[in-house]
């Protein structure tokens, strides 16, 4: 291949309006999903705002990635599993309220709320149903694995792209850091 190969190629770089649109709706998003949890309104917690920024334009620049070199958009839930996967990778989220130094629940907010994201974004696509059928089971699943296991960013979008109602219905296997205790 020719050394020239792209040369012309640039990135532009996501407008600082969008970014901070963005980021409104991250903050919205971890508020409504602390009280789904169960935390207390006034849980003090740390959301770094430069770590956002930073996942915003990785994001961005995968986008610009897939629409260059494979000339696609790709789709909500790609989307938001690249921002899911740079949530987990890293962690902008932290509970920094004293009463909760020792819940596990706190220290795995990061991979909880990638869980309620992926899940929010899956069941407004229509990819996913509520059912009285889905299993608890899979969550914790997927919370250890986000939590203990190493994901390339393809294979994680892959992974996110693979759920489906009847996945969130089976039974699976219970590994969780609680049980290791």
């Amino acid at each position: 291949m020719p050394d020239r190969r792209n040369e012309e190629l640039r990135y532009s770089r996501i407008p600082q309006t969008d970014i901070e649109e963005i980021i409104k709706l991250f903050y919205r998003r971890f508020e409504d999903f602390l009280k789904l949890k169960g935390f207390p309104s006034r849980t003090e917690c740390h959301i770094s705002f430069l770590t956002l920024v930073d996942i915003i334009v990785r994001v961005d620049k995968r986008k610009a990635y897939y629409q260059c070199f494979h000339g696609m958009k790709i789709n909500e839930c790609k989307e938001a599993a690249l921002y899911a996967y740079w949530i987990l990778k890293l962690r902008p989220f932290t509970i920094t309220d004293k009463r909760f130094k020792t819940n596990l629940d706190a220290s795995c907010i990061n991979e909880a709320f990638v869980i309620h994201f992926i899940g929010l974004v899956l069941e407004t696509t229509g990819r996913i149903k509520r059912t009285n059928k889905i299993k608890d089971s899979y969550v914790k699943f997927l919370e250890y694995s986000f939590r203990f296991r190493n994901f390339s960013i393809d294979s994680f979008v892959v992974l996110i792209e693979s759920i489906s109602t009847e996945t969130l219905e089976k039974e699976y296997p219970i590994l969780s850091a609680r049980s290791t205790n």
